[in-house]
């Protein structure tokens, strides 16, 4: 990977220093953070993690997630975007979003990044299974010496993103960067449970309700499932519990393309889109202001459900068929 020149002067030219992902994140968004943060500070630099809706509980095990703001102590001179090339999609205060400063993006995303007319540095490597195996080539680019703080952030983004190295996305570069991680400290089994498997009652409950009302369609290997606010209400849930529900329905024998519904207000609907067969879910995401990879993308529609499950259902029959 080729990083940007400039991309590097910036970063050692800027002493206070916002790093932040895209709403609703997951665990290469935050390991990616955390582990350029850290880099950061090794360097001198003042450094804050933003998390404007609230880290997820499933990544609070991460170093330094009890860090993690929702707004920043300081007026940062940099703002830095990982797996996100989309302001108005990162997890930052409206503030900042109105008034950032210059800012760099580093993602893996195959999609054109949004500028905004702002001053922008951007590295975008649709090649690298994760945003995390840029950041550890940035952190060798910048001198800073690997640890087990970092190596355990940069592995949780790799498994993240790999589906712990089972989704095409990886690469034998995937595969030497996780063993490299290894010699410092990582417990693959340990970071596999917490970030891919681990769930509370409430939330096995949540997902025995989504199976139950599973819909299958096998003449177009169409698999998808609606959870409503009252299944999260009378579960005692949120939609922080509902990370890799997904995969369950992408999982069924026959499936192409799996789709889940989750209802966060009477007019907000999260959709979560996975693939498999090379289908391109992320083409799709992308018609309803999202984005993703090709076999897992997810987007937000401002629109009650039912409106929703039946106008993405309509464009995924349409080209399935």
């Amino acid at each position: 990977m080729k990083i940007p020149r400039s991309l590097v002067q910036r970063l050692m030219d800027s002493d206070k220093i916002v790093v932040a992902s895209h709403i609703s994140p997951e665990g290469d968004a935050i390991g990616s953070a955390i582990a350029l943060a850290i880099g950061l500070e090794k360097l001198g630099r003042e450094v804050e993690v933003l998390c404007h809706s609230g880290i997820p509980k499933r990544y609070g095990f991460l170093p330094m997630s009890d860090r993690i703001k929702r707004s920043p102590s300081f007026r940062p001179n940099l703002l830095v975007l990982v797996d996100c090339a989309d302001l108005a999609r990162a997890d930052i205060p409206e503030d900042l979003r109105e008034n950032s400063p210059p800012v760099i993006a580093i993602d893996h995303h195959p999609r054109e990044p949004n500028c905004e007319g702002k001053d922008w540095l951007m590295w975008i490597e649709p090649r690298a299974a994760a945003t995390g195996e840029m950041i550890e080539v940035l952190l060798k680019a910048l001198k800073v010496p690997m640890s087990p703080e970092i190596a355990t952030c940069l592995y949780t983004a790799l498994i993240s993103d790999t589906g712990v190295f089972h989704f095409r996305n990886t690469t034998p570069r995937t595969f030497r960067l996780a063993a490299s991680l290894l010699k410092y400290g990582v417990d693959p089994q340990e970071l596999a449970y917490r970030v891919m498997e681990v769930r509370s009652f409430a939330a096995t409950q949540l997902l025995a309700r989504m199976l139950t009302k599973a819909k299958f369609e096998p003449e177009l290997g169409l698999c998808w499932s609606v959870l409503t606010l009252k299944d999260f209400e009378q579960t005692g849930t949120t939609d922080e519990d509902t990370e890799n529900f997904v995969n369950f329905l992408r999982a069924v024998d026959g499936a192409r393309v799996a789709v889940l519904f989750r209802e966060i207000e009477p007019k907000l609907v999260k959709v979560s889109l996975r693939s498999k067969d090379g289908f391109d879910v992320a083409s799709v995401a992308r018609q309803f202001g999202g984005g993703g990879h090709p076999a897992a993308a997810g987007c937000r529609l401002q629109k009650p459900l039912r409106y929703a499950v039946a106008k993405i259902l309509e464009t995924l029959r349409r080209m399935l068929s």
